[in-house]
Parts: C-alpha cells; sequence; structure tokens
C-alpha cells in the first residue's frame, strides 16, 4: 500500500496530505533559513569588521546591487524550470541545485576581506537562491489544489519568517568562526530542502517548447498589465507591501545600533530577540490568516486588512524611545505581514495568467519582493542625505505609507474574491 505521502504526488491532485504539506513547509525554512542568515546577519556584520567607517554605504551597495541579480534570477530560472526535461524533476533540479550552488557562494563570503569578492559572491549567491525560490514556490500552483492554497502557503508562511528568528540565531551561535557563521545556515538549509526533493514525484516535463530565442528570454521578465490587470495589481500590492517590510529588516541592526546602544559585537542577539518578537506576530497572522481564507473563500479583504495592521506597527517602530515599545511595534508589523504573505500568494496563483508557466509567471511576481531589496537601501540612503542625518524616524513612517499603498493596490483585483 502506498504511503499517505506518495498516494498524493501526482500533478493536479484533490487533496495533499498533511505529511506532504509538512515536507514542503520544512523545505520552505530550510530553504529561507539559508537566504535570511546572510541577507540580515552575517553580511552586514562582515561588512561592519572590514569596513567600519563606511558600513552602511557599502552595505547598501552591496544589498542594492545583489537584489538586482534576484530580480533577474527568480523569473528566469523559473521560465528554464518550466522548459525543464530533465529526468530529476523540472522543479527539484532547480530547487536542490540551487541550494548547493548557494553554500559555495556564502562560504567565499566568509573567508574574503575584500569589497569587491563579497559583492561578487553574494550577487552569485543571490542568482543561486532565487533559482531555489523560484521552483520551490512553483510547486504550490503544480501540486496543491486550490481549495489548500491560503492553508499551505500559512503554513509555508509560518516557517519562512520563522526562518527570520532562526537565521539570527544559527549565525550568533556560530559567531566565533565567521566561516561557520556563513555556511552553518546554509548547510541546515540544504538539508531540509533535500529530504522534501524525494516526496515530490515529478514525471519528465515531455511538452514541446519553443526555441528559447530572445523574445522568450525577453519575455522571461514581462506579464503584461493590460492584459494581465489582476496579475498587475496583486504585484503592485506586493510590491509596496515587502518594500515596507524590507525597510524595517535592511535598517534593524543599524536602528538598534544607532538609537539603543548596541555595538557590532552585540548587535546579531538583539536582532534575534527582534526577530522573535516578529515571528510572533507572523505565526498568528501566517496560520490563521491562511485558515480563514480557505474557509471564507476570500482572500482580498484579509490581505487589505493586513497591510492596514502592518502600517499601524511602523510609527511604533519610528518613535520607540525604549526597546519595549520597539518590540510591539515589530510584533505588529509581524502580524500584518503574517496574514498579507499567507493571502497574498494564495490570491496570485488564483489569478495566474497561464498554468503552464506558473514559474515564469511566479518569479515575475517574485520581482515584487526582490525589486524592494534594491529600492529600499537607495530610497534610505536619499532620505538620510536630504534630512541630513540617520533619521529612522522618517524612514519608518514612510514604510508605513508603503503599506497603505499596498492596501489600496489589493482592492483593483477582480479575479479573486
Amino acid at each position: 500500500m502506498a504511503s499517505p505521502l506518495q498516494s498524493t504526488e501526482t500533478a493536479s491532485p484533490t487533496h495533499r496530505s498533511a505529511g506532504f504539506i509538512a515536507l514542503y513547509s520544512l523545505a520552505n525554512l530550510g530553504l529561507w533559513l539559508a537566504v535570511y542568515a546572510p541577507a540580515l546577519v552575517t553580511v552586514s556584520v562582515r561588512i561592519r569588521e572590514i569596513r567600519p567607517d563606511d558600513a552602511i554605504a557599502v552595505y547598501g551597495s552591496i544589498t542594492a546591487v545583489a537584489a538586482l541579480f534576484a530580480l533577474f534570477g527568480n523569473p528566469f530560472f523559473g521560465r528554464l524550470s518550466d522548459r525543464s526535461g530533465s529526468r530529476f524533476g523540472r522543479r527539484r533540479t532547480f530547487f536542490i541545485g540551487g541550494m548547493v550552488a548557494g553554500i559555495v557562494a556564502v562560504a567565499v563570503i566568509g573567508v574574503s576581506d575584500t569589497v569587491p569578492v563579497i559583492m561578487a559572491a553574494w550577487c552569485a549567491a543571490q542568482l543561486a537562491y532565487n533559482a531555489a525560490i523560484a521552483a520551490l514556490t512553483a510547486v504550490i500552483a503544480d501540486y496543491v489544489p486550490q481549495s489548500q492554497r491560503g492553508r499551505v502557503a500559512g503554513i509555508s508562511g509560518v516557517c519562512n519568517y520563522g526562518a527570520l528568528a532562526g537565521a539570527a540565531y544559527v549565525a550568533a551561535w556560530f559567531s566565533s568562526n565567521t566561516l561557520l557563521m556563513f555556511i552553518a545556515p546554509a548547510i541546515i538549509g540544504l538539508i531540509l530542502v533535500a529530504v522534501f526533493a524525494p516526496f515530490l514525484r515529478e514525471t519528465k516535463n515531455e511538452s514541446v517548447r519553443k526555441p528559447f530565442g530572445v523574445h522568450e528570454f525577453l519575455s522571461t521578465f514581462w506579464v503584461n498589465p493590460l492584459k494581465h490587470a489582476d496579475f498587475a495589481w496583486a504585484w503592485v500590492s506586493r510590491f509596496f507591501i515587502v518594500l515596507a517590510w524590507m525597510t524595517l529588516l535592511t535598517y534593524q541592526s543599524f536602528l538598534l545600533i544607532n538609537r539603543f546602544g548596541f555595538t557590532n559585537s552585540t548587535v546579531a542577539p538583539a536582532v534575534a530577540t527582534a526577530s522573535v518578537v516578529l515571528v510572533a506576530g507572523i505565526l498568528i497572522g501566517s496560520a490563521g490568516g491562511g485558515y480563514l481564507s480557505d474557509k471564507t473563500g476570500r482572500r482580498k479583504i484579509f490581505v487589505a486588512v493586513a497591510t492596514v495592521i502592518a502600517a499601524v506597527g511602523f510609527p511604533i517602530i519610528a518613535f520607540s524611545a525604549d526597546l519595549t515599545v520597539f518590540h510591539v511595534g515589530v510584533a505588529i508589523v509581524g502580524l500584518g505581514i503574517g496574514v498579507h504573505m499567507a493571502v497574498d500568494l494564495a490570491l496570485v496563483t488564483d489569478v495566474l495568467p497561464n498554468s503552464e508557466d506558473a514559474g515564469k509567471d511566479l518569479g515575475v511576481f517574485n520581482i515584487a519582493n526582490a525589486l524592494p531589496q534594491s529600492v529600499a537601501p537607495a530610497f534610505a540612503a536619499t532620505l538620510f542625505v536630504v534630512s541630513g542625518s540617520e533619521n529612522y524616524t522618517a524612514l519608518y513612517l514612510w514604510a508605513a505609507g508603503f503599506a497603505l499603498v499596498g492596501a489600496v493596490a489589493v482592492r483593483f483585483v477582480r479575479g479573486s474574491r
């Protein structure tokens, strides 16, 4: 008799087992653990070690440039996975291969002490990990029925954002050894993703594809917003909420040092604590929001309310004078982000332009995740120049405004309730 996992592994299923969902969620935990550790902690720590006098400017430049590679890599590798005829599996090939390449890239950062090498390695890591992200995200569209997408996205979201806290703690555990601080989260991530891989039953892709010419390449990064307006509005909503969120995450460690007296050597545990608070809000929002969305069959109202909740948290952070108030603001932002990300992913899979190009189209959608990683540092740097100081109060008030724009945009989606 087939196991519960094996019996539900075919494409277009009517129901996914709890075992399959659990392993898929753990794979997401592992993937984002590997991504968040360098993105939120270790790269910034490394830059402060080798360039203490201009760490903010150097870190902002590295983050912005590397995010452009993420912007390119997600739809590109999503399209390649759509077209892949590998016997190993069109999605599995990319999420396993991306994790392995990511380990190599972050190891280079761990042993390098020059900014150009670190920048090049982090760009390579962004390409690698976005190959994995594109392929693993497409699994929902390919193998999870519509009636379970909110729930699966919600549970996966819990693991995704749980990786925020896990990444900071794993980095702190290995902070005495720079190389281990970088590769330990990446190796743990690979293990968790690899455990899921055998339970994703993929048959060889036999569909006929046009040659991958210039037109095909350029179309990888484009979905016509006039023809597919629902997808476009969902993209705009995601872009602005992620821009608000990345404003918090990218400059969190700098805020803690600037306002609350932490140092380079003590900020990692402080970031970890703040991440736990963020995840506490996300746990409630992501799991609860996805479940209720499936039960009610509604997506838009949850997305809109979620972004408003997040917008309330940012002014609290902006005016926080002690860590308790700061953590309250972070928890509220986490609650809003948790609901938004779970339900929003379910919403966009409902309005995908073409199910045969799910990897490519979700890759285009994930540009809304990657692009804010470049926009947030550029916006913050400009704001700081204009204000003449590191004005974190103004920065987080702007973040609240970004979140509200995301709430307005989702109202224009017509193809999902």
